[in-house]
């Protein structure tokens, strides 16, 4: 067996199918989507801390935008003094141009982990990975909250997913405007957070509609916890 997917399961897949069935079994009343709704609150929060100093350095970079575009015009046709300079003003303002990509990072395993767990989770085969302490569900339902097959895509949770995607990468930390630049173009920063508003939202949707409804469900209930978050931060 390839020791990468032993340890994968042993790590990532098997964990979260078990605490998706001990909820199912128990807090969620049978309902996956109750399910996946505390799972996915009991995941943001155990990466709270680390998604919390994330978003303070989005803040932070995003009130320097100004000096980093003006260091960059100043110093543009000596690099080497560019990269020294903006090494001088992330340390003299305590910030971590990097400490964004953080949480990006560690999702993004376990996001392939729920996407492979939502694919297999109403396979009988998935049961075998239960552990022996969390029972086997007498049925296993797909149908959440009276009328969405988390089995199949939806257009409208794919909608949703999109909207909330949209949503909170307004309540993200948006560049400052620069003025009396020497470029007329805009700057790398302002053209990230408009593809961020824009187009990837529209890809989380184009997404949803290929994939179980349970992956796109994850998304929202991640979103909506952000925008609070973000909204608590601010």
């Amino acid at each position: 067996m390839n020791p990468f997917l032993t340890f994968y399961d042993a790590v990532l897949f098997n964990p979260i199918v078990n605490a998706l069935f001990f909820l199912y079994n128990t807090v969620a009343f049978q309902d996956f989507g109750i399910a996946i709704v505390i799972l996915t609150i009991i995941i943001r929060l155990l990466l709270y801390p680390l998604f919390q100093s994330s978003l303070r350095a989005q803040k932070n970079m995003a009130v320097i935008q100004p000096d980093i575009k003006r260091i960059q015009e100043e110093y543009k046709s000596n690099k080497e003094e560019q990269a020294k300079k903006l090494l001088e003003l992330y340390k003299e303002r305590g910030v971590n141009p990097f400490s964004g990509c953080l949480p990006i990072l560690i999702q993004l395993p376990i996001l392939i982990a729920l996407y492979n767990v939502f694919l297999r989770v109403f396979d009988p085969a998935t049961l075998s990975a239960l552990y022996p302490f969390i029972s086997h569900p007498t049925a296993v339902h797909t149908i959440a909250f009276g009328f969405l097959d988390l089995s199949t895509s939806s257009i409208l949770i794919g909608i949703i997913a999109g909207l909330s995607q949209y949503v909170q990468a307004l309540t993200m930390p948006q560049p400052v405007p620069q003025k009396n630049s020497l470029s007329s173009g805009p700057d790398m920063a302002s053209i990230l957070s408009f593809q961020m508003k824009y187009f990837f939202p529209i890809l989380i949707m184009i997404f949803s509609f290929s994939v179980p409804s349970a992956l796109p469900l994850y998304w929202t209930v991640l979103n909506l916890f952000a925008i609070v978050q973000q909204k608590l931060i601010k």
